[in-house]
């Protein structure tokens, strides 16, 4: 019998679709590009479910007679090209007329259209690929299109779909591409008969930025311009706003929106190590070039492009980013000298030798931190006395390769009781007291002990001690009322990524809720984070959800509770560089010599290292 067997057409479209159709973001697109190519000026969408249960585009375009109504359903029918030449020219969205067949077979398809001078439109319900009504139906010039119940009929599809959350967050961020990208089209987007977001037209991408970023980013923004053969045009953030992911970056080639790694990492270089790593700017940049020196058909949703001279249109933006922060920075000095009464020093004075620079010095303002205890906010009779229940590891110490000059040593410290040291890193093989010599770069503790010189990194242990405070009584962690409740602006996207998870911040001590379509208020705060922005906070735990999305809700909310807990412990440590004196830097090694997993703060960094007396030694020759 033969094994091999001719599928028939009906299934073989269900499987090709899947080059198409994989979520309801890429109907979307689908979609809302044959709207642009038809012409459109306004454009509407309905999302129910995440785009699971419904996907309805209306718009004004140009419209369809019957006959291209039902044929725009057949395999391989465009209205783009004729010829396979035409393709390096190309300038409309789609042209291999599989769309809207490849929808047609995973889902229930209604369209109703009308062109202009058209007394009626013509509606059409097509349902596993097959045309099962043709009507005559009075309605306004454009077309209207809804498809309902993706990959019903095709369980083993329908079960690779995300959440509705991910899935809608998918939808938004092609959403606001659209909209970047078309300014002059006005844009309205509903989910579950609301309305979401309203994007009339406007004359700018700035303006644009304006409607779908949070209104505090609209005086971060910059203009980025370029002409030539390779046009590079559209707004990013100064070095003084940034983000914690990449989701608001944007680019499009020859009004594409596409995703380019290499296209992110050039953005990221014009900066030149003005933002701290980790964090990214916010850009939307519109790249124009030859249609014959890109090549959009290298992905089978057109979502990657491939140029013929990649490094070029790199250095282009490079550049372009980094043209535009130095202009910035060169205005805000302009307007700083401009504004600052400054003295003038007399030619004579500043050419004089023996002219007193200390004349102009100001003594720095130092910050004196507040050291925050187990012992203020966990009673000391919670602290197990068995050394056994602190986890203790004997086996790790850790060794530095560079010997370490000392800049600073303060003479006369106090001792420390042995105990206590023996507690913090579990050395029981000495008797001799431990010293504590002092704070070293204002960064690292200093403790003298018998085998060598022990660094205690201030901001790890800090943020560990705080990071097992908060995961062990996270619940029971003092608060304290805002008598000014802080409003945080968000996006819309954000918004609807953070909303679900606001128990979360609850449970933590922060009390955070929903006052606006785009504003969150925040009541109260832990005691320890008093005197820093939530703004951080907040933005880093919408980057944590994105991430996890996907994954079991419990393992969601547990991931998301344990890195919210490490990020209030990092923000409310003492930081290096400040100063701490003999008294809290003594609090600090006590309450560590109570914490478990003592040896790393929450993010993996040793909290203290071993400058052991031999190695100090041999640098000095007196060992081999």
């Amino acid at each position: 019998m033969s094994k091999i067997k001719q599928l028939s057409v009906h299934e073989a479209q269900k499987i090709a679709a899947g080059e198409v159709v994989e979520r309801p973001a890429n109907i979307v697109k689908e979609l809302v590009e044959n709207s642009i190519d038809a012409g459109a000026t306004h454009i509407t969408l309905y999302i129910e479910d995440g785009g699971k249960k419904l996907i309805r585009i209306v718009d004004n375009g140009c419209g369809m007679d019957i006959a291209d109504a039902q044929i725009c359903f057949d395999r391989h029918a465009t209205s783009k090209i004729t010829h396979v030449n035409e393709l390096e020219s190309i300038t409309t969205f789609g042209f291999r007329g599989e769309a809207l067949a490849s929808i047609a077979a995973v889902s229930k398809i209604s369209l109703i259209t009308k062109e202009e001078n058209s007394l009626e439109g013509t509606q059409v319900i097509v349902e596993a690929n097959t045309i099962i009504q043709t009507n005559s139906v009075a309605c306004t010039t454009g077309t209207d299109i809804s498809v309902h119940n993706l990959f019903a009929h095709i369980p083993a599809r329908k079960k690779f779909l995300k959440t509705t959350q991910t899935e809608w967050r998918a939808i938004q961020l092609l959403f606001n591409a659209f909209c970047f990208d078309y300014p002059h089209i006005h844009f309205s987007l509903f989910s579950d008969d609301k309305q979401v977001m309203n994007c009339p037209t406007v004359t700018t991408i700035k303006n644009r930025a304006l409607q779908l970023w949070e209104s505090s980013t609209h005086n971060h923004l910059l203009e980025v311009s370029i002409d030539g053969v390779i046009a590079i045009h559209g707004v990013i953030s100064n070095h003084q706003h940034y983000r914690y992911d990449k989701s608001n970056i944007y680019f499009f080639v020859n009004k594409r929106w596409v995703k380019n790694y290499q296209l992110s990492n050039a953005l990221v270089k014009g900066y030149n190590n003005v933002i701290p790593q980790g964090r990214y700017p916010l850009a939307a940049i519109s790249i124009t070039i030859p249609a014959h020196e890109v090549d959009i058909n290298i992905h089978p949703r057109k979502e990657e492009v491939k140029f013929l001279h990649p490094r070029r249109v790199e250095q282009l933006l490079q550049d372009a980013v980094n043209n535009a922060l130095n202009n910035n920075v060169s205005e805000q000095l302009k307007r700083d000298i401009k504004n600052t009464d400054m003295p003038q020093i007399s030619n004579d004075f500043k050419n004089n030798p023996f002219n007193d620079n200390n004349f102009f010095y100001q003594k720095p303002y130092i910050h004196q931190p507040q050291l925050l205890s187990i012992d203020t906010v966990m009673p000391l009779h919670d602290i197990p006395n068995n050394t056994s229940q602190l986890n203790f590891d004997t086996t790790k110490n850790i060794i530095p390769t560079d010997f370490l000059s000392l800049q600073q040593i303060l003479p006369q410290q106090e001792i420390i009781p042995l105990t206590d040291i023996e507690r913090i890193y579990n050395v029981d093989t000495y008797t001799e007291d431990y010293r504590l010599i002092g704070q070293y770069n204002t960064t690292y503790i200093l403790i003298e002990k018998k085998d060598g010189l022990f660094l205690v990194d201030q901001h790890a242990a800090h943020e560990r001690i705080l990071y097992e405070l908060f995961s062990q009584r996270f619940t029971e962690v003092a608060t304290v009322q805002l008598l000014f409740p802080q409003i945080i602006n968000l996006s819309l996207y954000d918004i609807n990524v953070i909303t679900p998870h606001l128990d979360i911040f609850i449970q933590n001590g922060l009390i955070i809720e929903q006052c606006s379509q785009n504003q969150l208020i925040v009541q109260s705060l832990p005691v320890h984070l008093k005197d820093q922005s939530i703004n951080d906070i907040i933005e880093q735990t919408i980057q944590w959800i994105a991430e996890h999305a996907s994954a079991d809700a419990n393992i969601v909310k547990q991931t998301i509770n344990n890195k919210l807990q490490a990020q209030m412990a990092c923000k409310a440590a003492v930081k290096a560089g400040d100063v701490l004196t003999q008294e809290k830097m003594e609090q600090l090694l006590r309450d560590l010599s109570k914490t478990a997993n003592r040896f790393s703060c929450p993010h993996g960094r040793p909290t203290g290292w071993l400058l052991s007396l031999y190695d100090i030694e041999k640098k000095f020759k007196r060992r081999t």
